[in-house]
């Protein structure tokens, strides 16, 4: 990763419009694109540029379907996997708020009737579940996928697990948590999550391509994924249940993803200050920064710039770039639908074209 340009960067971006920015850049990351997508064999790419919250840039390559040979549109809808973390995360947050509660409390603080979790699982506070710092059992090490029958086989199999670290010590990714951040919500909710959802946020923002489900779902416009399998391409079921909602199982169009950070940013859900919060790497018990806020992949780069966002599924890319000191604020979404060959990761190629902006 390029993060070092950023400690040569002392220019501010000119916000607003597309107008403001020269065109050429926008050429020469399409044409960087371009490239990328020709090396690693990327079936379908739909990518924006927002700056200041404002979109100056999307475009589609590719296909949405290889086998049917479908060309990709801005109109395509994306299994976003983990990205849908972002969702929960903010959800969540809100839901505190409304109620007066913190993420310092635990797990038997929300669900105090739920005996059925292992004691050591119920001392866990929200900030090390969303911050990925509990060292619960990851239900993804004993091969329970996101697709679990329901809450209770996922239990029922990780309760006598060992935890991978004492909780607060170290980051580890883990979809375990998120599991049990689903039945709180819902608690707080007093509503099931994909319930809560949708008429909370997708009907409330007109996020009218936004809904759960995994890949046997029938979902409108949606693309096919795909991953190499012995150096060719072949389906890549992105499958998810309920249970997992939380953590991965959103499908949405970039437009509308666009559109909810959009709302997110213009401060209709949680305040700045809320924001701020949930975008702080949380602090590991040796005082440094873990890899995580509150449900965001978080990092401090040099020259006071800051990273937020996530990745989903290993082919999609959401980051958030904005300098403490100064005014520039960039934000790049970059959706896929598979590659042959992942020698650059999306997450790095997010990152080059955000250089790209920040250079010129």
């Amino acid at each position: 990763m390029r993060i070092i340009i950023f400690i040569l960067i002392g220019l501010t971006i000119t916000t607003g419009s597309s107008q403001e920015i020269d065109d050429r850049i926008f050429n020469k990351i399409d044409a960087y694109l371009e490239n990328t997508i020709d090396s690693l064999q990327i079936v379908g790419l739909n990518y924006a540029i927002l700056v200041d919250n404002n979109v100056v840039h999307k475009k589609s390559f590719g296909l949405s379907n290889a086998q049917l040979q479908v060309p990709m549109t801005l109109d395509n809808s994306f299994p976003v996997a983990s990205i849908s973390k972002l969702f929960s995360s903010v959800a969540l947050y809100k839901l505190l708020s409304i109620h007066q509660r913190e993420v310092s409390e635990t797990v038997a603080d929300f669900l105090p009737n739920r005996n059925d979790l292992p004691e050591s699982w119920r001392k866990l506070t929200l900030e090390q579940l969303l911050s990925h710092t509990s060292g619960i059992p990851d239900q993804i090490d004993y091969q329970i996928y996101l697709a679990p029958e329901n809450e209770k086989y996922v239990i029922d199999a990780l309760r006598d697990k060992p935890f991978s670290s004492t909780p607060g010590t170290a980051s580890k990714y883990n979809a375990t948590g998120y599991l049990l951040l689903r039945i709180i919500i819902e608690k707080l909710a007093n509503q099931d999550f994909e319930s809560y959802m949708q008429t909370e946020y997708f009907d409330k923002f007109d996020l009218s391509s936004a809904k759960y489900g995994g890949f046997k779902k029938v979902i409108h416009n949606r693309v096919t994924c795909y991953q190499n399998s012995n150096h060719e391409l072949e389906m890549f079921p992105l499958n998810y249940s309920s249970a997992m909602y939380a953590g991965a199982g959103l499908n949405i169009t970039l437009t509308d993803l666009i559109k909810w950070f959009q709302v997110i940013q213009k401060e209709k859900v949680v305040t700045k200050e809320q924001l701020e919060k949930i975008w702080t790497p949380v602090k590991l018990t040796n005082g440094k920064d873990s890899y995580f806020g509150l449900g965001w992949e978080s990092y401090r780069l040099q020259e006071g710039y800051r990273m937020v966002g996530h990745g989903g599924a290993g082919i999609s890319s959401f980051r958030h770039y904005w300098n403490e000191h100064i005014n520039q604020n960039l934000t790049v979404i970059l959706l896929t639908n598979g590659a042959l060959h992942w020698t650059v990761r999306p997450n790095q190629i997010n990152l080059q074209i955000a250089t790209m902006i920040l250079e010129d």
